[in-house]
This record gives structure tokens, C-alpha cells and sequence, in this order.
């Protein structure tokens, strides 16, 4: 590493330039300062000495004049005086013409001292006239002197303003200097990393001209090269995952297309091939509403597969000479930083389960069909049989009522399975009636009562709640509920058990629960016992398994067609319970 001077050096070399011309600036303006203290003082007490040594000379001279006015003055000591006041001003010269008036009043004096009679009024008013001319000197000498004095305050400070201003530009160009080397090599890097240049690159950052921009310029071009490794890792990984993906997608059932926002297509799997007749070459990466083929199936996905489609649509389409119907949907492809990239579309294959759905309106049509003319006949000899029903054993008779109910009941579920033949729906038309829950459940509850006791099972109701439980239900559909759920409990339930209804109103909401005590319904067949058709291992006391057919389907979509819901729990320490939670109805709710 080459020796370069410190960031630090460099600021603190800068800063002490700074420093440097305000110490200058600061011992320019002590200095004057201290000039202009010390002249103008000394000078002013020179001035007023001379002019004190005048006003004594005055009052010595006023003395020898008039004697009687200065009682504490004799002549000796005013003489005294004035010689003393003289001298102090002979030897205190310091304005022009100053020196010619002490002469003057040298010559007066001495010619007065010498006289042995007392001086005329003439040498008194010349010796005065000359202190006059004394004090006015020195007064002048002083205005101009303080005149001087402002004259030098006035340039000491215009020398320091304009020396002030001079160091203040200076520092500002040392420190734009300073400011200069520190940020252009930092801008360097910046612009250097904002480029980026390709990988494999090197990073060209500049000379560095400290050394910590050196330390940094090193870390960052190692930095770089770490990065530059990393990205082509992981371009490398990410062609490897593509082509992995691209090979899953190759093998999914489903026919499979993705455009990105142009309309470019990105990918197009092997189904989607196939139903467009056309090879990869001719479709990644051409425009979807544009690819080299007029084939029908293509003119019929073009029309439907964009941004507007239904998101349940169907499609009819040749595939491998075969007409198959196929289930369209799509997914949007985004990302949070830059949105929606792509459409994902599939198609689905449905033909075998449309087969199946034909199949199986076809077969409940036949069934609805065929079990017509047996209801007729049944219910025609039940009209006969309960005509004379008073003339039969009154053991029989109850027996009488059981068969009318039940073919009164198949009778509603054929009628329901032609109006779900009719109408290819799932759709139940209900004749809602305000119904008294509490009374009728043990009527529905009567006729399985015979049955059970025949299999030595006891079934028991109870009611939790108000005298009378209003609820809105269909008369006809919704005691097969109650029925399918009877039937499974005393199938399912073993010798001397018993079956348990209970009924109970809380605030709003009614629950019906059918509890018996037999094996219980298996976890795994818990996720299927309401699928139609279903086929359970649970063996029943007699040793059969358990058919649930269709019955706990209808049942579930008859609770459910009143706006309740069934549910299933396992019994400790075993059985069953089935629990229906609807709400409750009546004049009070």
C-alpha cells in the first residue's frame, strides 16, 4: 500500500491554515490596539503638564503682583514657584513655537528676578500674555493629538475590516479546497457504482488521494468482485431452476400458457403445443395475437384467453382428433417492486367430468322415472289401508300411519330429484312455515320408535328451553333430516343402547342433537360421510358395512337450505352425535 496522508492530516493541515490567518488577524488588531493605548495617554499628560506649569507661573505672578490678595504667598515663594513651573515647562517641549515662548518667558524672568524694585505693570502683562500663548499651544497641541488619535482608530479599524474580509475569502477557498478533495474522490465512486458495469467487469473508482480512500476504493472494488461471483451463482441457479420448471411444466396434465404484458409469449407447454398444432419455435416468444396458424382451436383461444375472460369459463377444442371440453382461468404474475409482469392461463380438461355429470343426471332422471309408478301404487294402497285402518289390530295401526308418512316422503324426494334433473342445480325450492319445533319433532320421532324397539334400542327425546319452539322450516323436506339421522343411529347402534334427542333454544339460535352410542364415525371418514355415495368400513351390529348413501347429502343440504349447518362429533366414551344449529323463528323473535 503506498503512502498516502491521512484524511485527518489533510483537515487538520486545512483547518490550522484557517486558524493561522485569524491568529494574524487577532495580533494585527492587539498590537494596534495596544499602539493606540499607550501614545495617546502619554502624549495628553505631557500637554496637560505644560498647561498645569502655566496656571502655577499665573498664580505665582499674581502673587508678586497683588500681595494682599495672596496672604499664604510671600514673594520668596511665589519667586519659588515660578522658577520651579518654568523649569518643569523648559524641560517638557513637545509642540511647535512651544520652546520659543519658554525662551521668551526665561528672558522676562530673569530680567525680573534681577530688578531690585517691583516689576512694572508692563512685564506682568507680557509674562501673562506669553503663559496665554503657553496653554493655548498645548491646548491645540492636545485637540490635535485626539484629532490623530481618531484619525489612527478610523484606519486600524478599516485595516482590520478589510483584513477580516481578505482571511474570510482565503479561508473560503481553503475550505472549498478541503471540501474539493474529500467529495470528488467520494463522487467518483458513486458515479463508478451508479454505472455498474457488466458483470465481469472490474470497477474503475479512481486514484485515491488519502488513505482512507484507499482502504475504501480496495474494500469496494473486493466488495465487487464478491458481488459479480454471487450474480453469476445465481444466474446460474436461476437457469438451472428455469429449465427445471420449464421441465415439471412439460409433464403437467393441464395445457399450460404464460404472456408477459406485450403480448409476448413466454412459454407454452407441451398441451398447449399439441392444442395449437404449432412447434415451440413458432410460438415462444412471437405475439399471442399474431402467431402463423389460422387452426380453429387457435382462433378460439385467441378470442378468449386475455384479461377480460369470466373466471369460470369453458371452451370446446380438438385435441388429438377428439373433442374435449376444457375449464379456462388465468392468474395475474407480479412482483412488488414492478407490478404485473404476466398471465399465467389453464386449460383443464373437464370431459370425464362432464361425462360423469351427464351420467348422473341421466341416472336420478331414470331413477325418478322408475320409482314413479311403484309410488303410485304405494300410495294408492295406503289411501286403502288407511280407509279401513279402524278395522285392523290397534297394534297395526300405528304402523299404518309409519308407511303413509314415508311414501308421503319419498314421494317429496323423487319430486326433488326431478327438479334437480330439470334444473342442473344444486338450487332447493322450500315452502317455508312457521312451525311449533317442539310439537313435531316428536311426531317425526314417533314412527322410528316401532323400529327401534325391534332391534331392542330405546329412543328417548328431551326439550332445554322455552314451552313452545318456534322455528321456519319446509313441513315436507326438512323432517327427512330428522329421518336420514334416526335411521344411521339405530342401524349403527347396538343392543340395549340408547338414542338421545334433544332439543334446545338459546337467545336467537335452535340446536337439534341425535346422540347415539354405537362405533362412531373414523376421522378419514368424517372428510367424506356427506360426499354422495359415500361407502364407510363401519361395520353395524349385524356385521354389514355402513352404506350412508345419499341420505346425508340431502340432509346436509336441506339444513343448509334453511340457513343452518350440521355438524359432526364423536361421543365419549363412544358413539355419535349429530348436531343441527339453525335459528329459531316465532312471533317473539
Amino acid at each position: 500500500m503506498k503512502s498516502l496522508p491521512s484524511l485527518r492530516r489533510k483537515i487538520l493541515h486545512s483547518f490550522l491554515m484557517i486558524v493561522l490567518l485569524y491568529g494574524i488577524l487577532g495580533l494585527f488588531l492587539v498590537v494596534s490596539v495596544q499602539i493606540a493605548s499607550r501614545t495617546s495617554p502619554q502624549m495628553i499628560h505631557v500637554n496637560y503638564d505644560s498647561i498645569a506649569a502655566a496656571d502655577q507661573m499665573k498664580e505665582a505672578l499674581a502673587a508678586i503682583e497683588n500681595p494682599p490678595a495672596y496672604p499664604f504667598f510671600n514673594r520668596e515663594t511665589a519667586k519659588i514657584q515660578f522658577e520651579k513651573a518654568l523649569t518643569l515647562e523648559e524641560g517638557n517641549i513637545t509642540e511647535m513655537g512651544e520652546r520659543e515662548i519658554a525662551q521668551g518667558l526665561r528672558a522676562d524672568w530673569d530680567r525680573v528676578k534681577a530688578g531690585t524694585d517691583a516689576p512694572s505693570h508692563e512685564k506682568f502683562n507680557k509674562l501673562n500674555q506669553l503663559l496665554k500663548q503657553l496653554v493655548t499651544v498645548n491646548e491645540k497641541g492636545m485637540f490635535e493629538l485626539a484629532h490623530g488619535n481618531e484619525e489612527l482608530s478610523r484606519r486600524v479599524l478599516f485595516g482590520t475590516i478589510a483584513f477580516f474580509l481578505v482571511s474570510l475569502i482565503a479561508s473560503l477557498f481553503v475550505a472549498d479546497g478541503l471540501a474539493m478533495r474529500i467529495s470528488m474522490p467520494l463522487k467518483n465512486i458513486a458515479e463508478a457504482l451508479g454505472r455498474r458495469p457488466a458483470l465481469g467487469q472490474k470497477l474503475k473508482l479512481g486514484e485515491p488521494n488519502t488513505l482512507e480512500l484507499l482502504i475504501l476504493t480496495n474494500e469496494l472494488t473486493r466488495l465487487w468482485e464478491r458481488v459479480t461471483s454471487s450474480e453469476q451463482v445465481n444466474v446460474r441457479e436461476i437457469i438451472q431452476q428455469k429449465s427445471k420448471l420449464e421441465s415439471v411444466l412439460e409433464f403437467v396434465d393441464d395445457a399450460l400458457l404464460v404472456i408477459v404484458v406485450d403480448g409476448t409469449i413466454s412459454h407454452a407447454n407441451a398441451c398447449m403445443l399439441e392444442l395449437l398444432h404449432l412447434s415451440t419455435e413458432e410460438v415462444v416468444g412471437k405475439q399471442w395475437n399474431d402467431l402463423p396458424t389460422i387452426d380453429e382451436n387457435y382462433l378460439k383461444l385467441r378470442n378468449l384467453l386475455n384479461l377480460q375472460m369470466p373466471k369460470s369459463s369453458e371452451i370446446e377444442l380438438f385435441l388429438q382428433n377428439n373433442k374435449k371440453q376444457f375449464s379456462a382461468r388465468f392468474r395475474l404474475i407480479s412482483s412488488p417492486a414492478d407490478g404485473h409482469l404476466a398471465t399465467l392461463f389453464l386449460l383443464h380438461d373437464i370431459t370425464e367430468k362432464r361425462k360423469r355429470e351427464h351420467f348422473r343426471a341421466d341416472f336420478i332422471d331414470m331413477l325418478s322415472h322408475e320409482i314413479k309408478t311403484p309410488l303410485q301404487s304405494l300410495g294408492t294402497a295406503t289411501e286403502l289401508l288407511t280407509a279401513q285402518k279402524k278395522e285392523l289390530p290397534v297394534a297395526l295401526q300405528p304402523l299404518i300411519e309409519t308407511i303413509t308418512e314415508d311414501v308421503d316422503r319419498i314421494k317429496g324426494v323423487a319430486n326433488e330429484f326431478v327438479q334437480m334433473t330439470q334444473s342442473h342445480s344444486k338450487i332447493m325450492r322450500l315452502k317455508m312455515e312457521m312451525t311449533p319445533l317442539n310439537q313435531v319433532l316428536p311426531e317425526w320421532i314417533k314412527p322410528f320408535r316401532i323400529v327401534a324397539k325391534d332391534r331392542n334400542v330405546k329412543i328417548n327425546f328431551e326439550q332445554e328451553g322455552p314451552e313452545v319452539i318456534w322455528a321456519n322450516l319446509d313441513r315436507v323436506k326438512f323432517p327427512w333430516v330428522i329421518s336420514n339421522l334416526l335411521s344411521n343411529a339405530i342401524r349403527f347402534s347396538p343392543s340395549g343402547s340408547e338414542v338421545l334427542v334433544r332439543l334446545i333454544k338459546s337467545d336467537s339460535n335452535i340446536k337439534i342433537e341425535v346422540k347415539d352410542e354405537g362405533p362412531g364415525v373414523t376421522v378419514d371418514d368424517q372428510k367424506k360421510m356427506f360426499e354422495p355415495f359415500f361407502q364407510s368400513q363401519i361395520e353395524t351390529p349385524g356385521g354389514t358395512k355402513g352404506l350412508f348413501g345419499i341420505g346425508l347429502t340431502i340432509a346436509k343440504e336441506v339444513v343448509e337450505a334453511h340457513e343452518g349447518r350440521i355438524e359432526y362429533a364423536l361421543r365419549e366414551p363412544n358413539g355419535s352425535i349429530f348436531t343441527i344449529m339453525m335459528p329459531a323463528g316465532g312471533p317473539d323473535e
